[in-house]
């Protein structure tokens, strides 16, 4: 697949050589190198790139080809656009500030201070709450923070601060970049929501609440993908929320920001430290930042929450006061073999790879042949095994979150998940020409909008419960089970093995992760090859109990140096806009 799409990449760049060496007579060599690398760069997910003072000279001269603006290639001093990408990342711009300039009501001040002082009582919950507070008086925010730091928990205690005592409830709609994401948010809501004394009418209200993809949201329908909202038709919540949105690439980010109605709630929910978009930008590190208030805002927080641990100045940066960052993790603490592991990676800690022997329990490395690999996971798997044996389907569903193996490249995935098949097969005696086997975990690849199943969507194939000795696929839904076909599936893959940009979203018992079978030139240097700091983490953060890396100590120390900055403007196109009146 990634291939395919290199292929394509490459043959748009020469196309788009040939059309514009028409009009750019002398300087067509330098263009053609340039726009070479200019859509290289947007296939590893960068919106430009970066020139040398010879080439960006040599490029202004090529007007009409290249321009300020209007024009197929933006120059903006070394920086190289195309055209439409410079403009996507300028509208998206435009339409944060449109959502984060407008007013929005916050609630009677007296009920929110006694909720805020009432449902943050807990160990570790004076970020939620403070994120909370801010959350209510701004249109536009975004709650950042690691796993188990109580992001959905802040977020069902600030809806039903928005809620408050207000017979007329807000239209709230919960939305993820992937249908498992979706799922998994609309669960850790509702049990939250249970968690805390919130008023009856506003409990029942948000516990309707049902998660879905943002595809859906939005209702993009093949093959332009066009939405059915927009500005003119825009969405029809007061409040939305969008977890996961470190997932969402520019394209799909204004898409989403353009089908908001001015004066609308927009939470985003993520975790800036995880892999950025699989395609162009990195939304949520640009708006990712610290907190900081100026005195206006301050006084108007305080009017529920008079102490909070943001600070104050006279010149905030711009959008410092539409973000909060949790950082007490309420799932791994300080004597958290996992948590210590994620903090290391992140931070660049040389001293990482000792926690594998300082935690036995919980982080494991091994350097065994690929082939052990499928034997051990064959073994680890017997309960899962024994309910696909006795068509325990919610018990086997369940077993598919108990252990996962993730990989950096896609190669590496379905190369592992070929050998575990055909481990299985031998085992079980099944037979080569059977397609599909009952236990087969299942990743949807294409969009089915009538079947309602999307990229990255996790099935099982189970014996068939209304027909014996036939096979079927199963999804979660909000029902239980929903059954398909396996004829009626569209594309789809193994999963017992997955990319770790797939596994976003989603977490597991235990992490199995397995370093690239190649050297990084081998599959292209883009921000998604090879082990980097940000899918070590990534990878890290997707276990509950236990993590273990294939792989020696060189390798991880070097995954852990290797930082992969995603190119993008987004951050001066915010700049710019905002300076506009």
């Amino acid at each position: 697949m990634e291939r395919q799409t290199d292929e394509f990449a490459q043959a748009a760049a020469r196309a788009a050589i040939r059309f514009l060496a028409r009009y750019a007579g002398s300087g067509s060599e330098v263009l053609a190198n340039c726009t070479e690398r200019l859509f290289q760069a947007l296939q590893n997910g960068h919106s430009f790139i970066r020139l040398s003072g010879g080439e960006a000279d040599a490029l202004s001269a090529l007007a009409p080809v290249v321009g300020t603006s209007a024009a197929p290639l933006i120059l903006e001093g070394r920086r190289l656009f195309l055209g439409r990408m410079w403009q996507l990342e300028y509208d998206l711009a435009a339409e944060i500030k449109r959502l984060a300039a407008a007013d929005t009501s916050a609630p009677d001040a007296a009920g929110a201070r006694q909720n805020l002082a009432k449902w943050f009582q807990g160990t570790g919950s004076e970020g939620q709450r403070d994120a909370a507070a801010l959350a209510l008086l701004q249109s536009f925010m975004v709650i950042t923070g690691g796993p188990g730091t109580g992001k959905t928990t802040t977020v069902a205690k600030l809806l039903a601060l928005i809620c408050g005592e207000d017979e007329n409830l807000p239209n709230i709609a919960l939305a993820a970049p992937t249908g498992k994401a979706a799922a998994h948010m609309a669960r850790a809501l509702h049990r939250a929501i249970n968690g805390f004394d919130a008023p009856e009418a506003v409990r029942r209200h948000l516990l309707k609440l049902e998660g879905q993809t943002v595809h859906r949201l939005l209702k993009l329908r093949p093959p332009k993908m066009q939405a059915a909202f927009n500005p003119v038709y825009p969405l029809p919540f007061d409040v939305l929320v969008i977890d996961e949105a470190s997932m969402l690439d520019t394209v799909l980010m204004l898409q989403l920001l353009k089908a908001v109605k001015t004066g609308a709630r927009v939470i985003l929910l993520g975790d800036e430290n995880q892999l950025p978009s699989v395609g162009i930008g990195d939304v949520l590190s640009v708006l990712s930042q610290k907190t900081v208030l100026d005195g206006e805002t301050h006084q108007r927080l305080a009017g529920f929450l008079p102490e909070h641990g943001f600070s104050v100045s006279a010149n905030p940066p711009l959008l410092a006061q539409n973000t909060a960052h949790l950082s007490f993790s309420h799932r791994f603490g300080d004597n958290s073999g996992i948590g210590c592991l994620a903090r290391a990676a992140v931070s660049g800690d040389e001293g990482a790879w000792a926690l594998f022997d300082q935690f036995p329990d919980e982080l494991e490395h091994s350097e065994c042949s690929p082939n052990a690999r499928v034997e051990r996971l064959y073994r680890a798997h017997k309960a899962y095994w024994q309910a696909v044996k006795d068509g325990n389907i919610e018990a086997a569903y369940a077993g598919i979150s108990d252990i996962v193996v993730l990989a950096a490249w896609r190669q590496d995935a379905e190369d592992f998940n070929e050998a575990y098949c055909s481990h299985v097969r031998r085992k079980m005696n099944i037979p080569e020409h059977q397609a599909y086997f009952a236990g087969e975990p299942i990743m949807i690849r294409q969009n089915d909008y009538a079947l309602e199943l999307f990229n990255g969507d996790i099935g099982l194939i189970m014996e068939d419960v209304g027909r014996q000795g036939s096979l079927a696929a199963y999804f979660a839904d909000a029902d239980g089970f929903k059954k398909v076909a396996v004829s009626c599936l569209p594309d789809f893959e193994p999963a017992f093995a997955m990319t770790v940009h797939k596994s976003q979203g989603s977490e597991y018992r235990e992490v199995w992760l397995l370093p690239p079978s190649a050297a990084p030139s081998d599959e292209g240097d883009d921000a998604l090859s090879g082990l980097s700091k940000e899918l070590l983490y990534t990878a890290i953060t997707r276990a509950r109990e236990k993590f273990v890396f294939f792989g020696g100590e060189e390798t991880f120390r070097q995954a852990a140096a290797t930082v992969k900055t995603r190119q993008t403007a987004l951050g001066s196109m915010l700049e710019r806009v905002f300076s506009q009146e």
